[in-house]
């Protein structure tokens, strides 16, 4: 029997009195750890969750050693490499196989913050994918070649490709756009794996048979537009015809909504793992959506708009389309014409920035390693700071449970949890829109 099963019984034998009094623990005990932030309680916040990551990092570390993967593939690869390293044998090859890896983890990992955290991932694609792609194409029309390593754009580096060689030759757009597709990719795929945790939330929250009304109320089952006003009333139907969606087309509709820039995708994840879709279909639809159709598509815009070739072509285009002049406005230029100064202005503005990075890198490299790292400290912590806050409301939730049980005679696993799935949930609702507001305000100053 199912210790829910058993809880439950136990729970009917008890009076309406002792019925009420538990469940009004639960609310209490679910109000309390709604107000777990950071900035309010800072010590209970951030001891409820070292003991969360321990849990979960002891748990994935035991988890790791016994998986087949790291038994017969990375633990050997690890001890060759320990063995070759010093020895200095075919250092050439270790050298190389450093530098991937090294590739692999950077543009995975960004991707892994891109979409991590339940809304409060950090936008590692507008700030590193993005100028990645626009410098490969400046070093493009540079060298009037492709012989650079787009490896050297990566961790501590803020300078521009340097060119290998002065063979020029003819450089097309499918070229470029080859040259960038393995950072895009792999960036995609860290972001198809950042998708995985409101997915694995959801899954085991529902699998466990425990009811959660604010996912619920999310989904919009029991809300109506006049409870929630127009814009509450709009979203409910777009997140209800997203589930419904879902529920009609399986894996092709997870992939669909993964294959382009959806910033609700975390939605998917907690209705597929609300509705026990297995791993596999929801991982392997985001997977082929984010990494090769949305990776891909975003590429082929970004080289198409940073390319010169290609974005005098738009530029034609766009001036043909646009209007030449506005009624009541007088205007210096077309507004196609302004257009493109303004994308012209940018992308100087930023090839100069990158040559006076790479100035004051050959003057003193210490001063933008130490700017670099700063940065991606400030990013990670913000980032890291909302999604701590939604991480340990589970933790909390656990420990709730411990000692009121000290309390209240076999307290009922499913009521205490029923209540405070609000805490459990909070980042699926409330959470997820203040972490969006910290981190949009904080890019913004």
């Amino acid at each position: 029997m199912r210790k829910e099963d058993s809880l439950q019984q136990l729970l009917n034998t008890l009076s309406s009195e002792d019925q009420r009094h538990i469940e009004q623990l639960g609310a209490e005990l679910a109000l309390q750890r709604r107000q777990l932030l950071l900035f309010r309680h800072p010590l209970t916040t951030l001891w409820y969750f070292g003991a969360c990551a321990t849990s979960s990092a002891w748990r994935g570390m035991q988890w790791s050693l016994h998986h087949p993967v790291m038994l017969w593939c990375i633990i050997p690869l690890i001890a060759a490499y320990a063995a070759v390293k010093p020895s200095g044998v075919a250092e050439p090859l270790v050298s190389e196989a450093e530098a991937w890896v090294q590739y692999v983890v950077w543009w995975v990992g960004l991707g892994v913050l891109s979409s991590v955290g339940l809304g409060a991932g950090m936008h590692s694609g507008l700030l590193f994918l993005f100028p990645h792609m626009l410098k490969v194409c400046l070093a493009a029309e540079k060298c009037g070649n492709l012989d650079f390593d787009v490896r050297n754009d990566m961790w501590n580096s803020s300078e521009g490709l340097y060119c290998n060689t002065t063979l020029q030759k003819a450089i097309t757009f499918w070229d470029i756009l080859r040259k960038v597709s393995s950072s895009a990719m792999l960036w995609g795929a860290g972001t198809a794996l950042g998708e995985v945790p409101p997915y694995a939330f959801s899954y085991h929250a529902a699998k466990a048979g425990k009811q959660n009304e604010d996912l619920e109320k999310m989904f919009g089952m029991r809300s109506t537009q006049g409870q929630h006003g127009f814009v509450g009333g709009l979203v409910m139907r777009m997140q209800n015809w997203m589930l419904q969606f879902i529920k009609r087309h399986g894996f092709v509709g997870i992939l669909v909504l993964a294959a382009w820039p959806n910033a609700a995708f975390d939605l998917c994840g907690i209705c597929c793992g609300h509705f026990l879709m297995p791993f596999w279909d929801f991982f392997g639809a985001t997977f082929i959506g984010k990494t090769i159709v949305k990776a891909n598509g975003q590429a082929a815009f970004f080289v198409a708009l940073f390319r010169k070739d290609t974005r005098d072509m738009i530029m034609q285009w766009v001036q043909w389309a646009l209007p030449t002049s506005i009624p009541f406005l007088t205007l210096h230029q077309t507004p196609a014409q302004f257009l493109q100064s303004f994308v012209d202005n940018r992308i100087q503005s930023f090839q100069t920035g990158v040559d006076r990075r790479a100035a004051a890198r050959q003057a003193d490299p210490r001063y933008a390693s130490f700017m670099h790292v700063a940065l991606m400290l400030q990013l990670k912590a913000h980032s890291g700071t909302c999604t701590s806050q939604g991480l340990l409301g589970k933790d909390a939730a656990q420990f709730d449970k411990l000692g009121s049980s000290k309390d209240v005679a076999a307290f009922p696993d499913t009521q205490l949890v029923g209540s405070g799935h609000a805490a459990f949930h909070w980042p699926l609702c409330e959470g997820l829109h203040r972490a969006v507001c910290t981190i949009s305000s904080q890019l913004r100053t």
